[in-house]
């Protein structure tokens, strides 16, 4: 078709579209697209060895609905990219409305309420349209919600998955559902979902280890936080594991990539991102560092598009799960109570006897929490009764004792749900009250409404506003406590001596600290925790963050650099560069490295000059980990502004919210929620659910402040809350 006979060809269309009729010939060549994408995608399957033999680590395994969402994603992707190579860009709009009509049409197939299309039109229609929740739980023995917004369920419990948290748009803030972009679209190569790899001046952007070497090298800059303790650290982990769980892609049977080999991305899968490794690395031995690019999501014609797999609100999806089936193993449907593992003589998680990721050999299993990643390190498990899942598991439990005692006759599901209703509440009254201040400045908090009211209801939820974890939030912003990280893990006695340490790099994904009994089991961690520092937050990170995450005890190189993954996944997910965020934010225009004297030191821009040729080419997390603090803050203004607004939608996108009252909603009574703002802390939530400790700090993120006794502390009344 010559280039006339092509513009006049599109001008048809879109003159056909705008007075909504989408023709058989737009049909045909949508369809076409998506079959020469399928035939392409299952050659390319034919011709790759696309996973290894050898065991792969993986921090962000997908689950079966999330490789779903791959399969559609991925068809998507390569259809884009034929009708984009044959009729340019501007068929985009028209394409993506004959989607949405084979949905509709779908719809209408499934009610049954009209004729429904031949299984050979509906085969092609599949490839390209994701099935519905509901379709899936169908399948599924385990409990599954009703698929009507309206239905009394939605009225009294929170989905497990999100769903139907915003009644107008069910979707919104799901598991499994796509993430958000500050900006709107993405920063790609193509424009479509191929990572940057040239600089604004033409040349080869630095790989992120030469980066990651040159700027964030700890070894002659270990600062510690004048205040911050390591609790608030693993708390920011914990918050970050409720609300961000991006998938990495799969192959095509499921299993996981191998991406170490510098060509891996056209060797074994274009889902590999290998991460160049300088020559003579003071670490790394090999010439490129494994990465696997997040899984896409994408449901329609366009941009790559990421998903969170867990769902996007701070509901605890940590302790109990974002899908039904992973929520039903760690019940134990008794007396509304949560499994545990206590032969040890104190409390843990369930053991998992099948965690793929687990370094540590039999009986020295991993464990079973609503999110895999609990096993990361141990301090995200400590026993003993202590700290973070095994705290919240063990507050749900104990809560539960006191239902069944007040109300003997409640069934298991009841008291499961009003339980996990009060410690959702209580959890976000934790990240609002205690751990937000702690970093965001108080103008920011004002800014965007994120102090807990002292006194009546919140009356600010809007359907409008999209709560979905963004694209910036979840790939730079809120990776800032990596910095905070130490390189050890101190445990002090009761009486504040040391009691050993253990490092972090040698024990990702080792459960066999858990299991030290003879040390007193956990409370040394906690009490580590809580009296020693954090790292500064700054460019600098610890020598595990930057050379051991996922390694194998005894086998120095096979981890990763978690710095060079965070900026490489940027790129991955195609976020634009750190100076065109600036201008969202208001700061002042970036033509030259001189301009970014408004918001970092000299020292700082000398050291972005020292790697990158451009200005322009300054990757988003890079940038905001150089930025000087806020007053009053721990962190810049870039990352101020895109925490602070992401808190703000979670809190007024959330029906659920523990301080909001919406109609149609049984949210928490005037006096159900005073009893959460006026005695619920992080202090009293681990004093209660440790055997011996008996004073803790009065400030639970200030390792300087003093402690106070654990029963001075206030506990609430579990009667305020049986109606």
């Amino acid at each position: 078709m010559n280039l006339k006979l092509h513009s006049l060809f599109l001008m048809l269309l879109t003159l056909k579209i705008a007075f909504g009729e989408i023709t058989e010939e737009t049909e045909r060549i949508v369809e076409d697209a998506v079959l020469r994408a399928l035939d392409s995608l299952t050659a390319n399957v034919d011709s790759r060895q696309e996973h290894s033999s050898e065991q792969i680590i993986v921090s962000q395994q997908a689950n079966s609905e999330s490789k779903i969402a791959q399969f559609t994603g991925e068809v998507l992707e390569e259809a884009t990219r034929i009708l984009v190579e044959e009729f340019g860009m501007d068929i985009l709009p028209m394409a993506n409305e004959v989607i949405n009509k084979w949905k509709n049409e779908e719809e209408e197939a499934i009610s049954e309420t009209t004729t429904q299309p031949s299984d050979s039109i509906r085969s092609k229609r599949n490839a390209v349209i994701r099935p519905k929740r509901q379709a899936n739980n169908r399948r599924r023995r385990c409990f599954s919600p009703p698929t009507d917004c309206n239905n009394r369920f939605h009225t009294t419990t929170r989905a497990i998955t999100g769903l139907c948290n915003n009644r107008q748009n069910p979707e919104l803030g799901n598991s499994v559902s796509q993430l958000r972009r500050l900006m709107g679209g993405a920063s790609y190569a193509d424009g479509l979902g191929r990572i940057r790899t040239r600089s604004a001046n033409g040349e080869e952007l630095p790989s992120a280890r030469l980066i990651s070497n040159t700027i964030h090298d700890d070894r002659a800059n270990q600062v510690f936080s004048p205040s911050i303790n390591h609790l608030h650290m693993i708390i920011g982990q914990f918050i970050a594991h409720d609300v961000i769980f991006m998938p990495s892609s799969v192959a095509r049977d499921g299993g996981a990539l191998d991406c170490s080999a510098c060509n891996a991305a056209r060797r074994v899968s274009a889902n590999c991102a290998p991460i160049p490794v300088p020559r003579n690395d003071p670490y790394f031995r090999t010439p490129c560092m494994r990465l696997t690019r997040a899984l896409n999501g994408q449901e329609n014609f366009g941009v790559r598009t990421q998903i969170g797999q867990n769902s996007h609100f701070l509901d605890l999806s940590t302790v109990y799960g974002s899908a039904d089936c992973e929520a039903e193993t760690v019940r134990s449907f008794q007396d509304g109570k949560m499994l545990t593992f206590d032969d040890l003589g104190y409390t843990l998680p369930p053991q998992n006897l099948n965690d793929s990721n687990c370094q540590s050999f039999a009986p020295l299993h991993c464990f079973t929490c609503g999110d895999f990643r609990n096993s990361l390190h141990p301090a995200l498990i400590p026993g003993a009764h202590s700290y973070i899942h095994t705290v919240f598991i063990k507050e749900h439990n104990r809560l539960a004792n006191q239902v069944k005692s007040a109300r003997p006759r409640m069934s298991d599901e009841q008291i499961f749900q009003l339980v996990r209703k009060i410690m959702i509440g209580m959890w976000q009254h934790i990240v609002y009250n205690e751990y937000i201040p702690k970093y965001l400045p108080q103008r920011t908090i004002r800014n965007f409404g994120l102090r807990p009211l002292r006194n009546g209801v919140h009356r600010g939820y809007s359907a409008s506003q999209d709560p979905s974890i963004t694209a910036e939030y979840a790939g730079a912003a809120f990776r800032f406590g990596h910095s905070q990280a130490r390189f050890d893990f101190p445990r002090l006695t009761e009486e504040g001596r040391p009691a050993g340490n253990f490092d972090l790099g040698h024990d990702i994904f080792y459960a066999d600290q858990n299991y030290l009994a003879g040390i007193g089991g956990w409370e040394p961690v906690m009490n580590g925790m809580v009296r020693m520092p954090a790292m500064k937050s700054d460019r600098y990170f610890s020598f595990g963050i930057r050379n051991q995450m996922f390694e194998i005890r005894g086998r120095n190189g096979s981890g990763v650099d978690l710095v060079s993954i965070n900026i490489q996944r940027g790129r991955d997910m195609g976020l634009f560069p750190y100076v065109q965020y600036r201008q969202l934010v208001g700061l002042p225009q970036v033509n030259s490295f001189s301009d970014l004297n408004t918001t970092m030191s000299r020292e700082n821009i000398q050291a972005l000059r020292n790697v990158y040729s451009d200005p322009e080419d300054i990757d988003l997390y890079v940038g905001i980990m150089l930025e000087e603090p806020l007053a009053g803050g721990q962190l810049g203004p870039t990352a101020s502004f895109m925490i602070g607004e992401q808190f703000k939608a979670l809190k007024t996108g959330d029906r659920f919210f523990y301080e909001s009252i919406v109609e149609g909603t049984d949210n928490f009574t005037q006096e159900e929620i005073d009893e959460i703002r006026n005695k619920v802390s992080l202090a009293k939530l681990i004093c209660t659910n440790m055997d011996f400790a008996e004073r803790i700090n009065s400030d639970i993120f200030d390792h300087r402040s003093r402690q106070v006794e654990c029963s001075s502390l206030r506990e609430i009344n579990i009667e305020k809350f049986l109606r």
